[in-house]
C-alpha cells in the first residue's frame, strides 16, 4: 500500500472527502440546527396566523443590498468563530476519549475492569490458539486462523504493563504505540519524538501531518456530533442523530489513530538513526546493545549529562 493512501483513512472517494468536509467543518450541526427548529413550529396554529403582510414588509426591507450582505457576514463570521474557537479543543476532546480525564471515578473505574477483563479473555483465548498453531497448524479452521490473526492485532493495540493501560480502546491503542520505541529501541516517544520529527525527511513529515490531520478531524466531528444534542430543546430526534454520530465518529477517530500511531512507530524504525546523527551520539553496534544505547540517549536529551561517556562522533 503507498503511503498516500496508507494515510487516507475512510475518506477515498470524493464523495466521502466532500462528506467529511461537511461534518468536521459544522456545516450539518446548523442545518440540523435549522431542521430542528423548523420541525417545532407548529404549522397548523402558527403558520396561518402569521401577518404575511408585516413580515412581507419587513423581510423586503432585510433584503435590501446592504442589510443583506452585513446579515450574511454577521452569521458567517460567527459560525466561523464558533468553528475556530472549537478546533481548539481537538486535543482536550481526543485526550477525553482516551480516558485520560477520570471522572466521574466510579465510570472510569468501571471500564478498567471491563477492559481487564477483555484482555484476560483475549490472552486466553490467544495462547489457546497460538499454542495448538505451533503444535499442529492443520488443525485450526480459516475461521480459528482468522480469529488468531484478529486476537494478535487486538493484544498488539494494548500496553503489556497494565499499569500503563487506559480504559478505553482508543486509549490503549495511543499508548500501546507510545509505549513501543521505548519496549522495541529504549527510546521514550515523549522525549525523542519532538527531536526526531525536527530531522525526519519532508516527505515523511508530509505522511505525518496528513494523517494526524485526518485524526483531529474525526475528533472534530465526534465533538459536533456530541453538541448535536443541543437541538433537543426543539426536537427529540436530534439525541438519536447526536449518538450515532458519536459511535460512527468514535470509529473513524480509532481508524485514524491507528494509522498515525503506525507511522509514527515507522518513523522511529526507519529513521531513528537520524536522532543519533544530528546529536554525534555513536549509532548502536548490534541490536542487543541498542535498547541500553536508547536509554542513555533519551536520558541524556531529558536531563543532559556531564559524563565523559560516549565520545561525540565527529
Amino acid at each position: 500500500m503507498m503511503a498516500s493512501d496508507f494515510g487516507e483513512g475512510w475518506v477515498s472517494s470524493p464523495l466521502e472527502r466532500w462528506a467529511s468536509i461537511l461534518l468536521k467543518s459544522g456545516i450539518l450541526f446548523w442545518l440540523g440546527g435549522l431542521a430542528a427548529w423548523v420541525s417545532d413550529w407548529d404549522w397548523e396554529s402558527e403558520f396561518w396566523n402569521i401577518e404575511w403582510l408585516t413580515l412581507w414588509e419587513r423581510l423586503g426591507g432585510f433584503l435590501k443590498p446592504v442589510p443583506a450582505l452585513l446579515g450574511i457576514f454577521m452569521v458567517i463570521v460567527l459560525v466561523a468563530a464558533f468553528s475556530s474557537i472549537l478546533s481548539r479543543s481537538d486535543l482536550p476532546v481526543l485526550r477525553f476519549l482516551e480516558g485520560y480525564h477520570r471522572h466521574p471515578r466510579r465510570f472510569w473505574n468501571w471500564l478498567m475492569r471491563r477492559r481487564e477483563l477483555e484482555f484476560e479473555e483475549q490472552e486466553n483465548r490467544y495462547q489457546e490458539l497460538s499454542g495448538r498453531h505451533e503444535d499442529a497448524p492443520d488443525t485450526l479452521n480459516k475461521s480459528e486462523l482468522r480469529e488468531l490473526a484478529q486476537l494478535e492485532w487486538r493484544l498488539e493495540c494494548i500496553p503489556n504493563d497494565e499499569r500503563e493501560r487506559m480504559p478505553t480502546r482508543l486509549g490503549n491503542l495511543l499508548r500501546a504505540t507510545e509505549l513501543r520505541p521505548r519496549e522495541k529501541y529504549g527510546l521514550n516517544a515523549f522525549v525523542c519524538w519532538p527531536r526526531l520529527w525536527l530531522v525526519l525527511p519532508d516527505h515523511v513529515k508530509r505522511e505525518l501531518a496528513e494523517a494526524r490531520d485526518h485524526l483531529d478531524s474525526t475528533v472534530r466531528i465526534w465533538t459536533w456530533s456530541a453538541l448535536f444534542i443541543i437541538w433537543t430543546i426543539w426536537t427529540l430526534w436530534a439525541v438519536p442523530v447526536s449518538i450515532v454520530g458519536m459511535w460512527l465518529a468514535y470509529r473513524w477517530i480509532f481508524q485514524a489513530a491507528k494509522t498515525y500511531g503506525q507511522l509514527v512507530e515507522s518513523a522511529f524504525d526507519l529513521h531513528r538513526h537520524l536522532l543519533y546523527k544530528s546529536l554525534r551520539w555513536p549509532l548502536p553496534e548490534n541490536p542487543a546493545d541498542e535498547k541500553q544505547d536508547g536509554e542513555k540517549l533519551t536520558a541524556y536529551l531529558f536531563r543532559g549529562s556531564d559524563k565523559s561517556d560516549p565520545v561525540f562522533v565527529k
